[in-house]
């Protein structure tokens, strides 16, 4: 992983790579997301890819090509 991947915590941008990601972030307004998790997803064929959230009832697996740093955020952790 190269040091400008993103890692857990950090928030980035949804990018339109594809017409899901337009739509999310056109009709939606979604543009910025937080990093929850990195794997391979099986629905990637074990490409790393990455588990983002928008809020709690909207999260969904990226792949690299799909988002960019926006703020980083690693290593902050909610208090409850």
């Amino acid at each position: 992983m190269e040091t400008n991947s993103p890692k857990v915590g950090d928030i980035v941008e949804l990018l339109p790579t594809d017409n899901r990601n337009r739509q999310l972030r056109s009709q939606e307004k979604k543009y910025h997301w937080k990093v929850l998790e990195i794997g391979t997803p099986q629905c990637y064929n074990g490409k790393l890819a990455y588990l983002i959230e928008y809020d709690i009832n909207h999260s969904r697996w990226v792949l690299a090509e799909d988002i960019k740093i926006y703020e980083y955020r690693e290593n902050t952790y909610d208090v409850y």
